[in-house]
């Protein structure tokens, strides 16, 4: 393997063995703590613009599966790892970690020390990363979240998905997870739409709405279409979101979102309603400021143990529920994989 150097902007360098895609790359350098979960997370949209550093030291050691793809492609910017067994034998059913970095255009450092990486995020916030075959130190030091992000990751057309049920939801995709269709399938007919759609020339020919996960800022100008339909229809039938759609329901509600320190990135956050923990699947770097949802309709719900970070809002009244964290996890757990059935009886009680 080639030398490659992962340069911060806080003046580190870092050396490196080089695996994946020939190329350069650059990003916003965030981290996760899942241990397994590789592909479904090296797929997930919601990593657009970030560079993904595995916290946990071995990387790898099992088979990528392609029908555990969360995408049709690989989403980070690069891979960052300590120990990458990047050329495992997948069989015939599966690939290695090196040739579908290769074939994606996504680089891969390996040899690196991820734990100084995780306590320097951790310390002083997420940065902007470039990964090179120099340690030449660049001049210029754009904001990756500062792009559109969810214009390159949502569907370019819209279509459907029959369901299970007799109600139908508009899938409003603002970088979906393809295990997040497939869940609320289980429950509804899906109408899936690009976050671009003239939503004002739109037949409603549907039962409520749904707002997906997605990357980047929730309150970027890109998104202003998806907040104020949300708004205009608040009241008027049940809103559910996941997620990014957690985020744009509160500012549509009449919240704020803030940028994290480092964000939630892993498959081991608890989450409590005040009597039950649940532990749950995240990948965020924004988040709802609690202070702003006072004087709004919208209600906490459950709040992550860790930090207090707003994990539910709900509005009882104009029947809108959303949550922060990935129900259908994939990768993680399944604790509150409740919400689906929460979504469905919210549906049938609104139009009894």
């Amino acid at each position: 393997m080639s030398h490659r150097f992962l340069i911060l902007e806080d003046g580190t360098v870092i050396k490196g063995s080089g695996f994946g895609h020939d190329s350069g790359s650059y990003g916003e350098i965030v981290f996760t703590t899942a241990m397994t979960g590789y592909l479904e997370s090296i797929t997930d949209p919601s990593y657009r613009g970030q560079m993904l550093v595995f916290a946990a030291p071995t990387i790898g050691n099992y088979p990528l599966q392609n029908g555990k793809m969360e995408s049709d492609r690989a989403q980070v910017s690069a891979v960052i790892t300590r120990d990458a067994h990047s050329t495992l034998y997948a069989g015939e059913s599966g690939t290695q970690l090196d040739r579908f970095l290769k074939e994606n255009g996504v680089p891969g450092i390996d040899g690196v020390d991820t734990r100084l990486l995780v306590r320097k995020i951790r310390e002083h916030g997420v940065m902007k990363a470039y990964i090179s075959d120099t340690p030449e130190f660049p001049d210029v030091w754009p904001d990756p979240m500062a792009a559109d992000l969810v214009g390159p990751v949502s569907t370019t057309s819209s279509y459907t998905v029959a369901g299970v049920g007799k109600r139908n939801i508009l899938y409003i995709d603002v970088g979906t997870k393809t295990s997040l269709v497939e869940s609320i399938s289980e429950i509804f007919s899906l109408t899936v739409v690009p976050y671009s759609e003239n939503f004002s020339n739109m037949k409603k020919e549907y039962d409520a709405i749904f707002v997906s996960n997605g990357p980047g800022d929730p309150s970027h100008p890109a998104l202003a279409k998806v907040r104020e339909f949300l708004k205009s229809n608040t009241g008027k039938l049940p809103i559910f979101g996941v997620c990014l759609g957690h985020q744009l329901l509160a500012l549509s509600g009449g919240g704020r979102t803030i940028k994290m320190k480092f964000g939630h990135r892993g498959t081991n956050h608890a989450v409590t309603d005040g009597k039950n923990i649940f532990i749950t699947s995240h990948n965020h770097g924004y988040a709802v400021d609690p202070d702003s949802i006072a004087g709004t309709s919208l209600k906490i719900g459950q709040r992550d143990i860790n930090d207090g970070t707003i994990e539910m809002l709900y509005d009882h009244e104009n029947s809108v529920y959303s949550v922060q964290y990935h129900p259908e996890g994939s990768p993680g757990p399944k604790d509150y994989s409740q919400f689906y059935a929460l979504m469905a009886k919210v549906v049938e009680d609104y139009y009894a």
